[in-house]
């Protein structure tokens, strides 16, 4: 039985290509799940590190404090998927560095950032998808998120591996089978009381 024989009654849309702007706790694991998934093109965006906050929710070992999120997310899915095309990017997507790709993936947390994002993937004619969590709410949507603020600034939210893992798989179903689909919800109201 080959590596994606289970999943070809699913129809899933694998041929796509991604571009992930931010690669933290959401879009590390769509990386790694859209590879698992068979994706074969990836491009990363992310200027920032990885610091010791962020191993909450990626499966990474203590040594890659203070590596770019994006080289090591490149790492982290060559490691499982090593036919997978991966480019990494250690700063952050402009008009002139975006790779035209099916899928601009937005899993930024700054509002200015998710406006720029938008705007680049309406230019060039991708879909635009935004992925993101606060606590225990998420949200997947083709804009940008409806809570922010013009001056960008940066709030640390409550977070953990389990919502992110879960934003991100709704993420890779919505990108490869459920394209015009949104989500808002949040954690407890996915469960049902036995």
């Amino acid at each position: 039985m080959g590596l994606y024989d289970r999943q070809e009654t699913l129809d899933l849309k694998t041929d796509k290509t991604i571009c992930i702007v931010g690669c933290g706790g959401i879009g590390y694991w769509v990386a790694k799940l859209a590879a698992m998934s068979g994706m074969e093109e990836i491009y990363l965006f992310d200027p920032d590190t990885i610091d010791e906050s962020n191993l909450n929710r990626l499966d990474l070992p203590i040594n890659v404090i203070g590596r770019n999120k994006a080289e090591i997310t490149k790492i982290a899915v060559n490691m499982i998927r090593s036919n997978c095309m991966v480019y990494s990017f250690p700063f952050k997507l402009k008009n002139h560095t975006f790779p035209r790709t099916d899928w601009l993936i937005d899993c930024t947390d700054k509002f200015k950032s998710q406006e720029d994002n938008y705007k680049i993937a309406k230019e060039y004619g991708s879909k635009y998808v935004k992925a993101g969590y606060n606590g225990e709410n998420f949200s997947i949507h083709n804009k940008i998120a409806e809570w922010g603020d013009a001056d960008d600034g940066y709030t640390i939210t409550p977070s953990w591996v389990v919502p992110a893992v879960i934003v991100a798989s709704f993420t890779v179903a919505k990108i490869m089978k459920y394209y015009d689909s949104e989500i808002a919800t949040n954690i407890p109201l996915l469960f049902k009381e036995v």
